[in-house]
């Protein structure tokens, strides 16, 4: 098989498994079954379900490069081989350490596999549709871990945590036997890798990084416990809150695409009022608590902006470090999950300690900073971005 005369089935291909190795970020829609299931309270549940995403954080800095060297079809195998056994274990163990111990597992080895399916997208894609082809990937993304927040919220809610969790290994082992049958052999980077230095110590990668790295955190205090907060503030439950955690999914797939698209028209425009627009939806969500209807149109919104991050976040790592794409796709998911993992400690301390209601007024604490952050990067520093 030729895979650059049908690069389009590859990215197929990427994206379904993109999707699946994503599944188990979902278990967050679950926090509350999950803390009965250890006998553990919400902040320590919270902690188990951000090791994932904190492991990411760690080891998307080197794994991808030291992956980058090995044949590609090997590489995914066997990662998605660590997944499903993760994940299968995770069924069956009662003993939260036990638990973390395989889901930090899997995540080890996550940042080398979404990290070269970018880096080989943007290789094959035709002229002119590399950010289609990106977008694609982090279409995939979404789909796995907001998509799947209803599934598994569903499952776990009305069939308990073991439930949630098998249908969790049922799609890491579809993922498995889709590479195994279909992706076809590619080989990896047969040169030495040296770390860019220079780039990593500019005040432009510096001031960018933090700046972006405020976008999840903000996002991920409030998007994390949205569950919670619908079942405790608005008194949705069981079907009804899956199915407009769903319909909340469609709305971030439709994000992601938009923020695709604005970044080739608009991407300085797109990167500043991105902040602006999630602090007065954090803002309005605050005080329309007591009106359900608005109080889900808000959501919904958010929604949109929460898929547009992935992209944003993406593209200004790969514009700050465009010589080195594996290593920027690297950072990009070291920040995307770190943040992620910051934003659910952060969350579940604040639910605990202050009630829900206060995960608003702290997203829009750290939107602000990646404002000021960004606005500076970009304005005054003036950082290199691809479509400018």
């Amino acid at each position: 098989m030729n895979i650059m005369k049908n690069p389009k089935l590859l990215l197929c291909i990427l994206m379904i498994s993109a999707l699946g190795i994503n599944t188990p970020l979902s278990i967050i829609g679950i926090i509350s079954q999950i803390s009965q299931y250890f006998n553990t309270t919400i902040s320590i549940s919270g902690l188990y379900v951000s090791s994932f995403t904190f492991t990411i954080a760690i080891f998307g800095l080197f794994v991808p490069v030291f992956f980058s060297r090995f044949e590609r079809k090997k590489t995914f195998i066997f990662i998605l081989s660590i997944f499903a056994i993760s994940n299968f274990a995770l069924i069956f163990t009662k003993n939260i350490a036990v638990a973390s111990f395989f889901r930090i597992l899997s995540a080890i080895f996550y940042p080398a596999f979404i990290s070269i399916a970018l880096t080989v997208c943007e290789e094959i894609a035709p002229e002119g549709e590399k950010q289609d082809y990106i977008t694609r990937i982090l279409l995939g993304i979404s789909v796995g871990s907001i998509v799947g927040l209803p599934i598994t919220t569903g499952l776990g809610t009305i069939f308990g945590y073991q439930i949630a969790m098998s249908w969790i290994f049922a799609i890491n082992l579809f993922s498995l036997v889709l590479i195994i049958i279909f992706f076809p052999n590619i080989d990896g980077k047969s040169k030495g890798y040296k770390m860019p230095l220079s780039d990593l110590k500019s005040k432009e990668f510096i001031i960018s990084s933090v700046g972006i790295i405020m976008m999840p955190i903000g996002a991920s205090i409030v998007y994390n416990y949205m569950p919670y907060f619908l079942q405790t503030v608005c008194h949705v439950y069981t079907y009804k809150l899956s199915i407009f955690l769903f319909i909340y999914g469609l709305f971030s797939i439709g994000g992601t695409w938009l923020g695709g698209k604005l970044i080739v028209l608009k991407d300085k425009a797109t990167l500043i009022v991105f902040q602006l627009v999630c602090v007065f939806v954090f803002l309005s969500l605050y005080f329309s608590k007591d009106y359900l209807i608005l109080t889900l149109i808000l959501i919904l919104i958010f929604g949109i902006l929460d898929g547009m991050g992935y992209n944003l976040i993406q593209y200004i790592e790969t514009s700050v470090l465009s010589q080195n794409l594996e290593l920027a796709n690297g950072i990009f998911l070291s920040i995307l999950n770190g943040g992620i993992a910051i934003g659910i400690a952060i969350g579940g301390f604040l639910v605990d300690g202050f009630g829900v209601m206060s995960i608003f007024a702290a997203g829009i604490l750290f939107l602000m900073f990646a404002f000021i952050l960004l606005f500076y990067a970009i304005t005054i520093l003036k950082i290199n971005l691809k479509y400018s």
